[in-house]
């Protein structure tokens, strides 16, 4: 009887297996031929239905000369989706108490800024900083970078004081928004200086402890380097480039991760929205919290570390939300309906915008079947 109960346990796996396969080959044949047209060296996937993950999948190697297979617990460096995880850590630390959306850097980080004004400086907040409207830059001046090679050497302490002594804002904080990585760097350092911890020491706490949420780091450690992925330059993809070495930048565009944990954080983002639409009771995990939601277009705003995208932006039938990433190498796609409850992680070591559109097409995908599906009468409807 054992024998025979172990017998149809792995018969039903093995048939969810294939029923999983079968159902998301389309998804697979998009992603293969993308890699073909574009010579991809490398693409993990993951999807997201009725709120959990069905399917996940890695295509090609670590590198074109090492040719072990990819998985979807590889690493790959996330650049500008790193602000997603920033964001849920700053609000995690509102939520405890340790800081407050209108705390401002006057009090934040007194004399540091030689050239602002103090009553300037009380306008630019927490809530300015992840929203985008704080009239920062969108680097320091004294960031060097050749477009197209990875950032080396780090960004240190030293540096960044120097940087926000002569720092001149772009325009009146609060009056618009402006796409700012210095945002979300100044963000991790004000985070750092609050807790007295180091940006990893919070991605342990808020990502590992709190969540169980593991493979998410901000530093390479030796025995990581081994399961990170070969980035290639997505001018040349021929051209193998670096990890980018970012220091204080981390929280704005550095961390590696894998797909399978960016699938378990979009797990919980999908479900404490859900709580959200039911009491609106948000939490760390609701990043577009409307009441903070900034304008861009008709259709399109962006939240505390989010877009999102209503169907009047043409883009998806649907309310989604997102954020990508691309580090002239490394390339990522993070994106879900919380109302379909549908999401989709991509992952690659040579981004662009061939990736972008790649991952906009799965998703109108998941979505367009969603909805069919949902029209479809069910099995014991009776029939006219």
């Amino acid at each position: 009887m054992k024998l025979l109960k172990l017998t149809l346990l792995i018969i039903y796996f093995l048939s969810c297996t294939v029923n999983a396969e079968e159902r998301y080959a389309f998804l697979e044949n998009e992603i293969t031929l993308f890699m073909k047209n574009n010579d991809i060296p490398a693409v993990t996937v993951g999807v997201i239905e009725n709120g959990d993950i069905q399917f996940e999948k890695a295509y090609g190697t670590y590198s074109r000369e090492n040719i072990k297979p990819v998985t979807t617990d590889s690493l790959f460096q996330i650049g500008s989706q790193t602000k997603v995880i920033t964001s849920l850590i700053t609000l995690a630390a509102v939520e405890d108490g340790i800081l407050k959306l209108d705390d401002n850097l006057d009090t934040l980080l007194p004399d540091l800024f030689s050239s602002i004004d103090k009553n300037t400086l009380q306008k630019i907040t927490i809530d300015t900083l992840l929203s985008h409207r704080s009239g920062l830059p969108n680097y320091p001046k004294n960031v060097t970078r050749i477009d197209g090679d990875p950032m080396e050497g780090g960004y240190s302490e030293a540096q960044l004081l120097i940087a926000l002594k002569s720092t001149i804002l772009d325009f009146e904080p609060g009056s618009k928004f402006s796409y700012s990585n210095f945002n979300y760097a100044l963000i991790g350092y004000i985070l750092s200086k609050k807790t007295g911890k180091t940006y990893e020491t919070l991605i342990n706490e808020y990502l590992r402890k709190r969540l169980g949420i593991t493979e998410v780091y901000s530093q390479l450690q030796a025995d990581r380097s081994s399961v990170v992925v070969t980035p290639y330059r997505k001018d040349n993809r021929l051209i193998k480039t670096k990890p980018w070495e970012m220091g204080l930048l981390t929280p704005h565009g550095g961390l590696y991760a894998s797909n399978h944990a960016l699938l378990k954080l979009m797990e919980q983002q999908i479900s404490a929205y859900q709580v959200f639409f039911k009491n609106r009771q948000a939490s760390p995990l609701v990043s577009t919290q409307t009441s903070y939601a900034t304008g861009l277009y008709p259709g399109l705003s962006y939240g505390f570390g989010m877009f999102e995208a209503t169907a009047e932006l043409g883009l998806y039938p649907e309310t989604v939300l997102w954020h990508g990433g691309d580090l002239d190498g490394f390339g990522s796609e993070y994106i879900f309906s919380p109302s379909s409850k549908v999401g989709i992680v991509l992952l690659t070591s040579s981004g662009g915008r061939e990736f972008v559109l790649l991952g906009r097409k799965l998703m109108n995908s998941l979505l367009t079947e969603k909805a069919n599906k949902s029209m479809q009468p069910t099995a014991n409807a009776s029939a006219d």
